[in-house]
């Protein structure tokens, strides 16, 4: 009577190889560095679109003080818009010609080459009258003070135009506002950008006019 003899395969055959186990060990290990990997190359160029959005196209600004009242209030939060062209009455922000370690935020009222005169808290833009809507009289508590004061360009800054490259800018609280009346005109490649949206405060939130 013969008796049969057992192989290896018959008492391991449940269990994987050992370079299987280690190939297990491995796929797991590849995976965990693939995926962090993508990972970080996910956040790299999340960084890498913020930085070209915030350098070149768009930036968050907060206003601290009161000179763009009633149009823009302390505290407020606003997108600075840094592609556009400049128009007249766009509110821009930038370092002011005396003060460059600072940022002033003020509203263009005349473009290269214009006449600016103001009578009588009326504006005049090469010799015709033209509206100011973002204007209030409540700033004013005497009806008889004139909210911007009466000049021209020439009584003010000595030049009958704005020049080539630059801009004359005021603050809509006029009465309480550090502008071109007090260090003249700002050169159009100071300009940061011009105000186009208001994120802050919630009730407020929308499209800057």
């Amino acid at each position: 009577m013969t008796m049969g003899v057992g192989t290896m395969d018959d008492h391991y055959s449940g269990l994987p190889p050992r370079n299987q186990k280690h190939s297990s060990k491995n796929n797991k290990n590849t995976t965990f560095v693939s995926e962090l990997i993508s990972t970080l190359k996910y956040i790299v160029g999340i960084l890498i679109v913020f930085f070209i959005v915030n350098q070149f196209l768009f930036a968050p600004v907060m206003v601290d003080g009161d000179s763009m009242e009633p149009t823009l209030t302390n505290g407020d939060y606003l997108l600075l818009n840094k592609f556009s062209d400049i128009e007249r009455f766009d509110i821009v922000v930038f370092p002011p010609p005396d003060k460059e370690d600072t940022q002033y935020v003020k509203r263009v009222i005349g473009l290269p080459g214009d006449t600016i005169e103001y009578r009588e808290d009326v504006l005049y833009v090469n010799g015709e009258e033209t509206e100011q809507s973002f204007l209030t009289d409540s700033s004013a508590e005497n009806e008889s003070i004139y909210l911007s004061g009466d000049f021209t360009l020439l009584t003010l800054l000595g030049v009958e135009t704005v020049p080539e490259g630059q801009y004359f800018v005021l603050g809509d609280n006029r009465l309480n506002s550090r502008d071109s009346r007090s260090f003249g005109f700002i050169d159009e490649e100071s300009v940061l950008g011009k105000v186009s949206f208001r994120y802050w405060p919630m009730e407020e939130i929308g499209a800057v006019e």
